[in-house]
């Protein structure tokens, strides 16, 4: 959107409008999700971000591009959003951890690869049209890029579409769209805002702590971002692993406490190869817990009631981590630094952790039976 010359500010109102669309029309459309099944909704958001992406790829038009990103990002959010009741609704309870695992392990491989396109082929595509590589021709070349792997995903969109699991969980009166269980709602959202909030408090500021602790560019920056990214694709398929050790609530709950040591160590650490290994633990960490959180969700709610679930969950992600913590945390930056901001934030993740653990330390879910359950 930079090259087709809008300001930062409007860039930033534009990437908030997708999150602001879910927040208004998520839950009901979720309850629609959960009410008539997956298939009309996984064909429709994949041939939504199939047409978005060609007019990216295609049409000049600063106007156009700007309501083809925002469509292209919100198919994209409706795709996430039926991720974790759809992976619930056709798996086992034995290979449901496993499942979860290997979807956000893949999850992470897919953005580190992105992000690599993302980088490379606007910059092959500026040598070859003897242009910069941060020009409208060189950007949209990597949108044509977008709409080819948007295609290749199509026929896996379809196939799931045709998958007996894709019929409704369970049917339920049209006037029930909106009725939930409040109680277990509110139980699972509490520590996920808290988390949210302690997690935007520093995933927003990261670079700029590398950069402004240390000095660092961009280029260091990206290879640590993206040695980080490329652990976590392997460590999290170590999830089931470590739920069948220790149980899925106990480990949620104690990495998210985990997080809140290394993040107060960060706040203070001036050593650059100690920050950059602790870092990488605390993401490891983090992202270990990960699928196992997701899997606690889906079983711990009504089969019916698991897309409306999931979409709460992002919107309330959303709101701690792009709007309450980053919002705070800039306030604290002003008036007393990282270490501040960052001890605050740490605070967050001990008491997401202590909350998880105090609301479901005796909860017992069928995928913890094992495969011998």
């Amino acid at each position: 959107m930079s090259a087709l010359g809008f300001s930062n500010d409007v860039i930033g109102l534009f990437n908030s409008l997708p999150a602001v669309a879910l927040l208004l029309v998520g839950i009901p459309f979720a309850a629609m999700a959960d009410r008539i099944g997956y298939r009309f909704f996984l064909l429709g958001g994949g041939i939504v971000a199939i047409l978005a992406s060609l007019v990216l790829a295609l049409v000049g038009s600063p106007l156009l591009a700007v309501l083809a990103a925002g469509t292209f990002a919100l198919a994209v959010i409706v795709l996430q959003v039926l991720g974790s009741p759809l992976l619930a609704q056709v798996s086992g309870e034995t290979e449901r951890v496993a499942l979860f695992a290997l979807n956000q392990s893949l999850s992470w491989a897919a953005a580190l690869l992105g992000d690599v396109l993302g980088g490379v082929i606007p910059e092959v595509s500026g040598r070859l049209t003897h242009t910069s590589s941060a020009s409208a021709g060189a950007i949209r070349s990597a949108f044509v890029a977008m709409t080819v792997l948007t295609v290749l995903s199509l026929p896996f969109l379809m196939r799931l579409a045709r998958f007996s699991g894709m019929k409704p969980a369970a049917s339920f009166p049209v006037r029930d769209l909106l009725h939930i269980d409040m109680a277990r709602f509110g139980r699972i959202l509490l520590p996920t805002l808290i988390l949210g909030i302690g997690a935007g408090m520093y995933l927003n500021f990261i670079q700029l702590y590398l950069a402004q602790r240390f000095g660092l560019t961009p280029g260091p920056i990206g290879v640590i971002l993206a040695v980080g990214a490329a652990l976590t694709v392997i460590v999290t398929l170590a999830a089931p692993v470590a739920g069948r050790r220790f149980g899925i609530t106990r480990t949620v709950g104690v990495s998210q406490v985990l997080g809140s040591p290394l993040v107060l160590a960060l706040a203070f650490i001036m050593v650059l190869p100690v920050a950059v290994v602790i870092m990488t633990i605390r993401q490891l960490v983090l992202n270990l817990q990960g699928p196992l959180g997701q899997v606690f969700g889906m079983e711990y709610v009504d089969a019916r009631e698991r897309a409306r679930l999931a979409t709460a969950q992002i919107v309330v992600s959303g709101i701690g981590i792009g709007g309450i913590g980053p919002l705070v945390s800039g306030f604290l930056q002003v008036r007393g630094g990282y270490q501040l901001a960052f001890s605050v934030s740490a605070l967050f993740y001990l008491l997401a952790g202590v909350t998880f653990l105090i609301l479901f330390g005796k909860v017992h879910l069928p995928s913890e039976r094992g495969p011998s359950g």
